[in-house]
């Protein structure tokens, strides 16, 4: 015969058993999304530092540019104020492009890798 006690131990033991396996489980989630988090500012920190001396040098480039239209435009005779006012609508005008290229990215800039590793769905 079996002691009494025997089957409560055995249900406390498997209940054990799967608290202990869904813990592992939810580490190893969570520590695939902190290393796609830590990944993710990496690349970011160095993605931005590169971009601030890329934007400086674009920066630089731009108003050379629009210096030397405006100086050309002067030496052909055209009127400053419209010289001054084409440059600004330039200007908007680029600024509004690249705005939409920064959208964009961010819109591109999301966790769906994780979440598809944690949770496949059925197209997969």
């Amino acid at each position: 015969m079996e002691a009494p006690h025997s089957e409560p131990q055995q249900a406390s033991s498997d209940l054990d058993a799967v608290a202990e396996a869904h813990t592992s489980w939810l580490k190893s989630v969570l520590g695939l999304g902190a290393l796609e988090a830590k990944l993710w500012v990496a690349s970011s920190a160095q993605l931005l530092a590169l971009m601030c001396g890329v934007i400086f040098l674009l920066l630089t480039t731009w108003l050379l540019i629009i210096a030397s239209s405006a100086a050309l435009a002067w030496s052909y005779g055209f009127s400053l104020v419209g010289i001054l006012l084409t440059a600004t609508l330039v200007t908007f005008l680029s600024s509004l492009v690249l705005l939409y290229l920064v959208k964009r990215t961010l819109k591109n800039m999301d966790f769906t890798r994780t979440l598809d590793a944690i949770i496949p769905t059925d197209e997969d």
